[in-house]
């Protein structure tokens, strides 16, 4: 190890104190290794390089958060869950096995299918509006259902998994069902919920599988206010709802309903060009297209459309959705994301266009779960973020 830096090396060439030093390691920006003597410290320099030059960036004082997870990985334009890959896991897994193997759960089929809270949140949904946002009844489920469960304070991995499981089940009871089955597999709840009119297997199939695929992305905005949530020690329904506060932005799980709304238009005026450009002008962008973490394929994207081309082969408006995603990418270099599949999923099955911020918020939700539970295993209050004053 003598190529390592002792703290006093390391806090030297980070320019801080050592307190500082160590408070990084608490925060999860640096790691270090006990030496032999069981009593100092040794640090890897490049890490401490790497620390040293994003402190650089953005100034004095300033380190950004680094979150060790082992959940998702994200390398070489291939997406992995607990060493599995996401594109196959969402191929041949229900929702509920995904979830269960991403919490590090055995699959045993225990997930329920309504509790006696769910009774209170219909009553409670009855009296809402019928222009109500579905994501907004969703909220409410989950604020149910925090108030309804005494034990929610209990941190073990074990609760945090029942929570997990419970809150899922009441988010997807709490919406009205519209057509069709009330039972079944979560994907197939969740459908007569979303989706009027009639459907195959194949078809809600493809729903189960963009549930999988949406499960989680690593460090994305919501996953992140989740974790903040849990370090502090706020119970699982309560980190819940923080992400799906976060969520409901227009640029994040609410993505997927302009791509819906660039189908409806396109169908209305014949005109799929026009349609696009239209909404290029309001929104300032190519909704669908363009990801911060890919920048060739976003491989979600291509799964969930092939799923979707082969379940709606015979729809009279499967063409239409093609030319816009063509008329896009001659455009843009910007790859398809999960949001233009999700869209197109959303406007074939005739569900509405805030359909797929539903669907990205309950698959979303186990993948937070998962979150809580890494969570829970680090310090708390771990992320003290600090403001650059820069106020007269």
């Amino acid at each position: 190890m003598d190529q390592w830096l002792t703290s006093a090396e390391a806090a030297a060439r980070l320019g801080v104190k050592r307190a500082t030093l160590y408070s990084y390691v608490s925060r999860g920006l640096l790691e270090r290794v006990v030496d032999v003597d069981g009593r100092s410290s040794r640090f890897d320099p490049e890490g401490v390089d790497r620390l040293r030059s994003r402190s650089k960036h953005r100034g004095d004082g300033e380190v950004g958060v680094l979150v060790s997870s082992g959940i998702t990985q994200v390398a070489d334009g291939e997406l992995r869950v607990r060493g599995r890959n996401l594109i196959g896991l969402s191929a041949e897994t229900r929702f509920e096995e995904a979830a269960d193997w991403v919490w590090g759960a055995e699959a045993d089929g225990q997930w329920p299918s309504g509790d006696d809270a769910g009774g209170c949140v219909r009553s409670i949904q009855d009296q809402l509006p019928d222009t109500t946002p579905m994501i907004d009844r969703l909220r409410v489920a989950v604020s149910v259902a925090s108030a309804t469960d005494p034990l929610r304070n209990d941190l073990s991995a074990s609760s945090v998994r029942a929570v997990g499981r419970r809150v899922i089940d009441l988010m997807v009871g709490s919406l009205p069902v519209v057509a069709g089955r009330r039972d079944g597999d979560l994907a197939d709840r969740l459908w007569c919920r979303l989706a009027p009119g009639r459907s195959n297997a194949r078809q809600r199939a493809v729903l189960n599988r963009a549930l999988v695929l949406l499960l989680d992305h690593g460090l994305a905005s919501s996953t992140l206010g989740v974790r903040v949530a849990v370090s502090v020690r706020a119970d699982p329904y309560s980190a819940v709802a923080a992400g799906l506060g976060i969520l409901g932005g227009r640029l994040h799980g609410a993505a997927s309903a302009p791509v819906h709304q660039i189908f409806k238009e396109a169908v209305t005026s014949g005109d799929p060009a026009g349609a696009l450009g239209e909404a290029q002008r309001r929104t300032g962008r190519t909704p669908g297209f363009g990801h911060s973490i890919y920048r060739r394929n976003d491989p979600r994207c291509s799964a969930l459309m092939e799923s979707i081309t082969g379940a709606w082969a015979s729809h009279q408006h499967l063409p239409l959705v093609l030319t816009v995603q063509n008329l896009a990418s001659e455009r843009t270099d910007a790859p398809a994301t999960i949001d233009f599949a999700l869209g197109a999923m959303t406007f074939l099955a005739g569900m509405r266009p805030e359909a797929g911020e539903v669907v990205f918020a309950v698959a979303r939700t186990a993948g937070w779960i998962a979150h809580a539970l890494e969570e829970c295993e680090e310090e708390p209050l771990r992320f003290r973020f600090r403001a650059r004053y820069t106020g007269s």
